[in-house]
């Protein structure tokens, strides 16, 4: 009997301080428990409350780079609470006061994750935002991956990462530090990031396009000519930004554009072999043909996209386009203001000829020099202008201001300077004997050249 008391009392002692250590327990935190690296074990939640508010104020937080501290700050500083009544009684609440003896040993697990309350949003992102701008000064930025046509050639740049801080990471670092109770916040994880990489599928998948475009080249045939378009040229109308890429109509817009300027004939100024001044130079009128934007474009533009290497012809508008070159050609009527003579030429040869009137220039009423064409033929028209409407038996216009060829019964005489007083309001008045077996001759579209 005795024997078996022996043996009970070391199990009744363990016993009795078991359980008054559970009931020791029951108001106060469990063995090791720490706050943000303080101690509060075996204090009441007040007591505690106290001890983290008196110690918080100076509790350092230190910001490692790799190994090297940058900087440091107080818990003060990054916006923890005053008051962590609440917080605390959350941890105390998840702990078993019967599993003290175990917390002898080991640290428990003190779960902040509903306690964020005790941080001021609004004083941890002026401490990240002030933080971030003075540790970036010699920082480098990240640089996203780019692909980019260089000397014919498609290139591709990796990303680099560089170490610039983000405001943004690091206020959700400094936090995640702080309810995991560590100190030390790294600041590797607040670095910004490239959001393009080489290791993107959209990258690669915007690579093989490029790939593919970079060997695209073409042909245009104009009139007698053929203009070869290289493939860097057709690369400089891709736009490239991060992951998309874009065939740019303004840029082949400018293109055609120099195209119409090297090859069009509508801005042209010709030099016309006259037949009795020689050669001159004749200005632009409404004769003459361009590009046509709208309709090339976007035939470049599937093409380019299908990756195909395109041979065509020039979708062009307007008038003087010939598969020789010839612009004028050999059939046009010939209007010599200085010498006040007109000229019909076909098939090379002066079929016709006739002195004329043209506009007075002493009234302000020259008529106006260029490469034109007769675009309408009216019988019987009545010609209409400031101060006057006239009736005439043929009327050929050859601009879009209201000049053009007509019979002239009221003019008693032609040529020589009777133009300089008794000159028209522009357009060019005809012998009526003269027009009237030229209308039938002239086919809608002739140039007529005024110089």
């Amino acid at each position: 009997m005795r024997k078996i008391l022996w043996w009970a009392i070391p199990i009744v002692v363990l016993l009795v301080i078991y359980i008054g250590g559970a009931i020791h327990y029951q108001n106060k935190f469990l063995p090791k428990t720490e706050i943000f690296g303080i101690k509060i074990a075996g204090k009441t939640t007040t007591q505690a409350n106290s001890t983290l508010k008196d110690n918080i104020k100076t509790t350092k937080y230190t910001f490692k780079d790799g190994s090297k501290t940058v900087t440091t700050a107080t818990g003060a500083e990054i916006g923890m609470s005053k008051d962590f009544g609440g917080m605390l009684t959350t941890v105390k609440n998840s702990q078993n006061a019967w599993s003290w003896p175990i917390h002898l040993f080991t640290k428990p697990t003190a779960s902040l994750s509903k306690a964020t309350a005790i941080i001021n949003d609004d004083t941890l992102n002026q401490f990240s935002t002030s933080t971030a701008a003075k540790l970036n000064k010699n920082r480098v930025a990240p640089r996203d991956a780019a692909l980019s046509f260089k000397n014919g050639k498609l290139v591709t740049t990796r990303e680099h990462k560089g170490n610039l801080i983000s405001a943004t990471k690091l206020t959700s670092t400094i936090k995640k530090s702080v309810l995991a109770d560590q100190n030390t916040v790294n600041l590797k994880k607040t670095y910004v990031t490239p959001q393009v990489t080489t290791s993107m599928k959209s990258f690669k998948n915007l690579k093989t396009k490029l790939t593919k475009i970079a060997n695209v080249s073409g042909t245009f045939k104009i009139e007698n000519k053929e203009v070869k378009v290289s493939k860097a040229e057709v690369q400089s109308w891709i736009d490239i930004k991060g992951t998309t890429m874009t065939i740019s109509k303004s840029k082949i817009d400018n293109y055609l554009t120099s195209i119409d300027h090297k090859y069009g004939t509508y801005y042209k100024t010709r030099h016309f072999k006259s037949t009795a001044s020689g050669t001159v130079d004749v200005p632009a009128g409404i004769y003459g043909w361009t590009v046509n934007h709208t309709k090339e474009i976007p035939v470049l533009v599937s093409a380019v996209k299908a990756g195909k290497t395109f041979h065509k012809d020039i979708i062009h508008k307007g008038m003087g386009y010939h598969a020789d070159g010839s612009d004028i050609g050999n059939t046009y009527i010939e209007v010599d203001k200085q010498n006040q003579m007109e000229y019909y030429y076909k098939d090379g040869k002066m079929v016709m000829s006739s002195a004329v009137d043209t506009g007075n220039p002493n009234k302000g009423h020259a008529t106006p020099s260029g490469v034109f064409d007769v675009w309408s033929k009216q019988r019987n028209a009545i010609l209409k202008g400031q101060g006057y409407s006239q009736p005439v038996s043929y009327w050929m216009p050859i601009n879009d201001t209201g000049v053009g060829l007509h019979d002239s019964p009221w003019q008693p005489q032609y040529g020589g300077s009777w133009y300089l007083s008794h000159g028209s309001h522009g357009c060019v008045n005809n012998p009526p004997a003269f027009i009237a077996k030229l209308y039938p001759q002239v086919a809608l579209g002739t140039p007529v050249v005024v110089f």
